[in-house]
Formats: C-alpha cells, sequence, structure tokens
C-alpha cells in the first residue's frame, strides 16, 4: 500500500482547522478548547516509542518494530479483498491472494491428492507421484491461509495511533514467521531504498531460512533507477498486491509440477466529487465568516488580523478565553460563535465516502508494469520468490480444497500436526519508521 492517506478536503485552499470539543461543553468552557492548525491536506508521521515496544529488525534504512499488546487481535487483519470497492483501499489495502488455480489438459481427468511424510508434501496425480520442494516454512504458512475463510495476507493500514492496535497487520496464518515477514516487505513497493534488501536482526545478521543461505544484496544502480522512475511517472494514489483474475495452470512435466500465471501490483488512483467538494468549501467559509463576524463583537477594538480565524484559530480562542475572564462577554455573539464552531467541527469530521470519494483503477499503468516483474525478481529474488510461492501454491490448494476436500482434510491435519519448522524463530512487525540518520548515511555512500 503507498500510504494511508487522508482525503478531506484534498482540494480546498483553505487552512484546515482541527479541534477537540469536550462533550459537556458550555459557554464557560467555550474558549477554552485546545485547538491545532494545519494548512492544505496533512500527512501525519507518527514517531512513537514505548517501553512495550523493541526493535525488533531493519531493512536498510527502515526500521521494524513490534509492540507487545494486551489483545492479540490487534495484531490481525481477518479480511476478504473487494478490489475497487472504497472501503478496502482506504481501509485494508495491502497484499491479497485469491487465484484458484485449473489444471492442465492432461491432468483435468486426473484425482488430485495430498500427503505430508517425512517433512515433505507429496502430490499425487493420478499413478504419478512428485515430492515437493516447498520448504515448511511456506508450506505450513499457506496452507493455514487457504483453510481459513479469509485473503487478505498483510495490511499497512491499522491503527496509526498505535493506542489499541497494530499499524500494520497480518493474516494470522503469517503473523510471526518469516513467509509473513516476505510478504510484508512486497508491499513497501513505493520505498526503493529497501526494496532490494533483506531484513536484519538486532545482531545485524540477515534474517535466513536455511533454504535462502547465500543472499547477497542486489546492487544495480540502473536497473533501480529506471524502475524509480518508472514508479516516479505512475499517477496512482495507492495500489495492490494480487493476483485477482490471473489464470494460474498447473500441470507436470520432468521437473515434477509448474505453474502459469503472475502476480502483479493492481494501482488505483483517488477521485473525488467536485461539487460535494465545493459545496463543502463553501460551508467551510460561512462558519469562519461567522466566527470572525462575533468575535469582532466580542474583542471589540482587540480584535486584528493576526487572529483571523483561518489562519489562527487557536490565537483567536484564547483571546477570546482571556476576554471572558475580563469582562463580561456579549452572550448572542457568544451563542453565534459556538453554533460556528460546532458547524465548523462537523465539517472536518466530513467522511470521505461523504465526499463522494472514490479509487480508480489504472488499468493502462498496471498492464505496462507487469513486465517490471522479472526486474523485481532479479532485484529481489528471496522477497518475489516467496510471493509466487504464496500465489500460484495458494491456488493449487484452493483447487484440491474444492475437488478433493477429503484429500485436503487428512492433508492439512498431517501438516499441522507433524511439520518441523526450518527458519528461524521471529516476530512481524507491527510498525515501521524510516530511520533518517541511515538514510542520509547511504546517500552519502551512493554519492562517494
Amino acid at each position: 500500500m503507498f500510504i494511508k492517506e487522508k482525503i478531506l478536503l484534498l482540494y480546498l485552499n483553505l487552512d484546515i482547522v482541527l479541534f477537540k470539543k469536550s462533550k459537556t461543553m458550555n459557554q464557560a468552557s467555550l474558549f477554552s478548547l485546545k485547538v491545532g492548525a494545519m494548512k492544505g491536506l496533512f500527512f501525519t508521521i507518527l514517531f512513537f516509542s514505548s517501553s512495550f515496544a523493541f526493535s525488533q529488525s531493519a531493512i536498510n534504512i527502515l526500521d521494524l518494530y513490534h509492540d507487545s499488546f494486551r489483545d492479540s487481535k490487534a495484531y490481525l487483519v481477518t479480511a476478504n479483498a473487494n478490489i475497487g470497492d472504497y472501503n478496502f483501499h482506504a481501509n485494508i489495502g495491502g497484499v491479497s491472494f485469491q487465484a484458484v488455480a485449473s489444471p492442465s489438459r492432461q491432468l483435468e481427468n486426473r484425482i488430485i491428492s495430498l500427503d505430508f511424510e517425512d517433512n515433505q508434501m507429496i502430490i499425487k496425480a493420478g499413478n504419478v507421484v512428485l515430492y515437493s520442494n516447498l520448504p515448511v516454512w511456506q508450506l505450513v504458512p499457506i496452507v493455514k491461509y487457504v483453510n481459513s475463510p479469509y485473503n487478505v495476507a498483510v495490511s499497512q493500514l491499522g491503527d496509526t495511533t498505535r493506542n489499541l492496535g497494530a499499524q500494520i497487520r497480518f493474516h494470522p496464518a503469517f503473523l510471526d514467521n518469516l513467509l509473513g515477514l516476505r510478504l510484508f516487505q512486497a508491499d513497501l513497493l513505493n520505498l526503493t531504498d529497501v526494496l532490494w534488501d533483506i531484513p536484519i536482526d538486532s545482531q545485524r545478521r540477515y534474517i535466513l531460512a536455511q533454504s535462502e543461505q547465500g543472499f547477497k544484496p542486489f546492487k544495480d544502480k540502473a536497473l533501480q533507477r529506471n524502475f524509480y522512475e518508472r514508479l516516479k511517472s505512475g499517477d496512482f494514489t495507492t495500489f495492490v498486491l494480487t493476483d485477482m483474475d490471473v489464470n494460474i495452470v498447473f500441470d507436470i512435466d520432468e521437473y515434477g509440477l509448474r505453474f502459469s500465471g503472475k502476480p502483479y501490483y493492481y494501482f488505483l488512483k483517488s477521485a473525488m466529487d467536485s461539487e460535494k467538494v465545493r459545496q463543502i468549501k463553501l460551508k467551510m467559509e460561512n462558519c469562519y465568516s461567522e466566527i470572525e463576524t462575533n468575535a469582532r463583537i466580542i474583542l471589540r477594538d482587540k480584535y486584528n488580523s493576526a487572529l483571523n480565524p483561518r489562519s489562527n484559530l487557536k490565537g483567536l480562542l484564547e483571546a477570546l478565553n482571556k476576554q471572558k475572564k475580563e469582562s463580561n462577554v456579549n452572550s448572542t455573539a457568544t451563542r453565534n460563535l459556538e453554533k460556528a464552531l460546532n458547524d465548523l467541527n462537523a465539517l472536518n469530521k466530513t467522511t470521505n465516502a461523504e465526499l463522494g470519494v472514490t479509487y480508480q483503477y489504472l488499468r493502462e499503468y498496471s498492464e505496462s508494469f507487469k513486465s517490471y516483474w522479472e526486474s523485481l525478481k532479479k532485484i529481489n529474488p528471496l522477497v518475489f520468490a516467496a510471493v509466487e510461492n504464496t500465489s500460484k501454491w495458494s491456488a493449487f490448494f484452493r483447487y484440491i480444497k474444492s475437488s478433493n476436500p477429503e484429500s485436503w482434510s487428512r492433508f492439512v491435519q498431517k501438516v499441522e500436526n507433524n511439520a518441523r519448522w526450518d527458519a528461524p524463530s521471529i516476530k512481524t512487525p507491527t510498525y515501521s519508521e524510516i530511520n533518517y540518520f541511515r538514510y542520509i548515511e547511504e546517500k552519502e555512500k551512493t554519492n562517494r
């Protein structure tokens, strides 16, 4: 997911003022409101530290943290991807696989069944027996993923305040394991500085499974630059890594089971109902005018241009509060001012749905970006091999789950009871932050 944006009043050229109003506010407390002011579209970056948090790892310039929450549900996303739906792209996004594979012509009449022995998956297609080389650290989460009712694997649009939940959330199958960490990194497409690297632990060692040994960071500057420029040229708001509508077909050759079809990035752009925005802009201006008019009545000669509510509502309310303490204030003007502030507060709570915000699929850009998939695999073979495995094996397992449910149920039980883990134990991140000191260091290295 590119970034969680607050689209409220995206195209307004007014100062946006946010303030909290007490549930029991009255005239006596009106001018004691705590306020804050921002101009235009706002993006909030929270630098958060907690005695309950620790740095689990880092990917190049990105620090990864894991919080200890009271409720384990805070770490989880249990949802299905309704791609194209506003609520999905505004509140979930991320990585989601949903394709169901189909057999090739030579396999379409064969009964496909699964077994699990000696920590290895066995595939039987009629009289043909195949032994899969899919490592257990990928097999187990993928099996649990397919056996669940949910298809969203990773979301970075969780609790950005970090009071109740995690900013980065995982499907239960990918929580606190290496495959979940790999899928999370595939959702960092916009951070090209970290895309070619993989996480290190607190001892600055690469976090690797036995099947991934021998990793070396890929530093093809020309390819990375070309990739960066292609992303920069895309007029998109968000993206989803998915295999929706991908035709994944499985077949057998001399090397075993093989697949066709690959996942891809689905790019979208937010759009807004300009007429609804115009109406809200007009209402906001009316509120500011009403506030200014009544403030002039209350403050009289103490009012000046520095107290303009459009740019300095906080200062104006402080002046009004001081005036209230020094002398009686005009009661009619006070009531009118209170109503205007309440109306402004309501307007600032306008939801994106009420603004008519939608997400439009950028078909041409998404289709053209598919040609970069092989480059992505070259830039980071570990991450995108894990992505491909998750997509194609999930699709294959969904086919088995549907076509041979008895075999699927026995297979799931054997995997859950007998699988021996073959990857390091980790905690998946619950939030991340760019380490700007490391960013500067990396840029200096690049320029040498």
